[in-house]
């Protein structure tokens, strides 16, 4: 492997490590962040992959999010939305469409356990972007088996 997947690897964690910071301690992710890491991911799949299959992930995974943000706007925010396109791009459909599953059973998990240690109370908002970035970051490295093992199940 070269550097240069190398160095957009970097972007990727760096973007999910300051998006998971500003969205804890302001409930805010970037755009110009999301921004950076949707290039870096397309110019990855370009390298290592095809550029049609990030934009086709970057389109439906960004799709669902968008359709779950009409449904519920009081819960999902625009820059979900716009980290779902990210997500799409690094992983493509397949991988991002199981990420965004992982991050909802992550931040379904972790926000139960916060109402049940009574560290939030019932309407009170939590942030997914840093569930959205973690389930990002195991399907960037561990996809494969995780897809393999989702499969199995069916």
């Amino acid at each position: 492997m070269t550097i240069m997947p190398l160095l957009l690897e970097g972007i990727f964690f760096i973007g999910c490590a300051l998006h998971s910071y500003t969205d804890f301690k302001e409930m805010l992710l970037y755009d110009e962040v999301s921004l950076v890491m949707l290039l870096a991911g397309l110019c990855y799949n370009y390298l290592l992959a095809d550029i049609s299959w990030a934009i086709v992930g970057a389109v439906l995974v960004g799709a669902v999010f968008l359709a779950l943000y009409f449904l519920c706007p009081e819960g999902v925010g625009q820059g979900d939305v716009k980290l779902a396109f990210v997500l799409g791009a690094w992983l493509g459909w397949q991988k991002g469409l199981l990420s965004l599953v992982l991050s909802l059973w992550l931040g379904l998990i972790v926000g139960g356990l916060l109402l049940m240690l009574k560290r939030k109370q019932g309407k009170e908002a939590i942030p997914f972007g840093p569930y959205m970035c973690l389930s990002g970051l195991i399907m960037l490295y561990y996809g494969e088996d995780v897809l393999q093992w989702y499969s199995s199940l069916f």
